[in-house]
C-alpha cells in the first residue's frame, strides 16, 4: 500500500502541472485585463504599460506562465482585480472558509438523509416506500436551484414572519450587520439561521443523486449469489444486508463522495448568487468575467489539485471498504 500511495503522489504531481499549463493557456486567449484601461482617457498610458510589465502581459503566455507559477510556488499569488488593494491570497482566504461551512454542512446533510433510504428503497423495492423515494429522488434531481432558492426566500423571509414582524429567515448573507464582533456562541446562532436555507436548497439537489446511486447500487449487490448463499445459511436480514451488502454496495458510493468533496472548495455559484453568499463560487464567476486571472488561476487550481488528491484517497478507501483488493 505504501509503494502504491507513493507512486500516485509522484503522479500526481506532473498531471496538476498538465492541469495548470492547459488552464492558464486558456485563459491567455482571453483579452488582457487592461483593456479597457486602454480607453480610459483619464489614465496615463504609461501607468498601463507599466501594469502590463509588472503582471508579464508583455510576454508570450508559456512564459507568463512560469512567472506565475514561480510567484506561486513563493506564496506570490497576485494582486486581486476584484477588490484594488487586495492580494488574490487575501480574497480567497476570506471567501473560503464560508463556502467551506455551506458546502461541508451540505454534503453531510445529504450524505446522513440519502444513503439510509437510498438502502432502505433497494431492500424494499417495489412497495410504497420504494416509488415514494423514487418520486422524491426525481424531484430534487430535476429541481432548478434558482428556483427552489426564490421559493424558500418567498416562503420563509417575506410570507412568514415572527410576532416581531421580522422574517423568519434572513433572505441573504451570512451574519446579521453588528454582530461581526458578539461573542461566538451569538455569532454562531446567527449564522446557523443563514445557512438554513441554502443548505437546504443544496441538499434537496444532491440527496437524489445520493439515493439513486445508493439504491442501484444495492440492488446490484441484493441480487449477487453471496447474498443468496447468506440467506440460505439462516444469516439474519440484518447482517446480510449491513455485513455483506452494504461494503460492496459502497464502493460506488465512494467514488460519488470523492468527486464531491472538491465542490466544498468551488462553491456553488448559482446558489451563493441567490442568497447573496460570499464564497468561492461566485468569486471564481466574477474574477472570470473581470478577466482577474490570479483569482481566478488559484480557485481553479485548488479545484483541480482536490479532485486529484480525492481519487487517490476514493482508491485508498476501497480497500477499506472491501478487503478483497489488494494495491501492490
Amino acid at each position: 500500500m505504501r509503494d502504491y500511495i507513493i507512486r500516485r503522489v509522484l503522479g500526481m504531481i506532473p498531471l496538476i502541472l498538465i492541469v495548470m499549463i492547459v488552464s492558464f493557456g486558456i485563459f491567455s486567449l482571453v483579452p488582457n485585463p487592461f483593456a479597457a484601461l486602454i480607453e480610459n482617457p483619464r489614465i496615463k498610458k504609461a501607468d498601463i504599460q507599466r501594469l502590463i510589465k509588472a503582471w508579464g502581459f508583455d510576454l508570450p503566455w508559456y512564459l507568463r506562465f512560469f512567472k506565475w507559477f514561480s510567484g506561486v510556488i513563493r506564496g506570490d499569488w497576485g494582486p486581486s482585480l476584484l477588490y484594488p488593494g487586495s492580494t488574490a491570497r487575501d480574497v480567497i482566504a476570506r471567501r473560503l472558509p464560508v463556502t467551506m461551512r455551506v458546502m461541508g454542512l451540505e454534503l453531510l446533510v445529504s450524505l446522513v438523509i440519502a444513503l439510509p433510504i437510498g438502502i432502505i428503497s433497494a431492500v424494499k423495492q417495489y412497495s410504497m416506500t420504494d416509488y415514494v423515494v423514487t418520486v422524491f429522488s426525481f424531484l430534487g434531481m430535476s429541481m432548478p436551484s434558482f428556483w427552489l432558492g426564490l421559493m424558500m426566500m418567498m416562503l420563509f423571509s417575506v410570507v412568514l414572519k415572527r410576532p416581531s414582524g421580522v422574517p423568519l429567515l434572513p433572505a441573504g448573507g451570512i451574519i446579521t450587520p453588528g454582530l461581526e464582533q458578539a461573542p461566538f456562541w451569538v455569532k454562531l446562532g446567527d449564522r446557523a439561521q443563514y445557512l438554513v436555507m441554502p443548505v437546504f436548497v443544496l441538499s434537496f439537489l444532491s440527496i437524489g443523486y445520493y439515493a439513486r446511486y445508493m439504491r442501484s447500487s444495492m440492488l446490484e449487490v441484493v441480487r449477487q449469489d453471496y447474498i443468496r448463499t447468506a440467506r440460505a445459511k439462516g444469516v439474519p436480514e440484518r447482517s446480510v444486508i449491513n455485513k455483506h451488502a452494504l461494503r460492496n454496495a459502497m464502493i460506488p458510493i465512494v467514488t460519488l463522495i470523492a468527486l464531491s468533496v472538491p465542490g466544498i472548495v468551488g462553491g456553488a455559484a448559482i446558489t451563493e448568487t441567490i442568497f447573496n453568499i460570499p464564497g468561492m463560487g461566485s468569486l471564481i464567476i466574477q474574477a472570470e468575467i473581470k478577466a482577474d486571472y490570479p483569482t481566478a488561476m488559484i480557485g481553479l487550481m485548488l479545484s483541480s489539485v482536490l479532485v486529484i488528491v480525492f481519487n487517490l484517497v476514493a482508491d485508498i478507501v476501497y480497500a477499506w471498504v472491501d478487503p478483497r483488493i489488494k494495491y501492490s
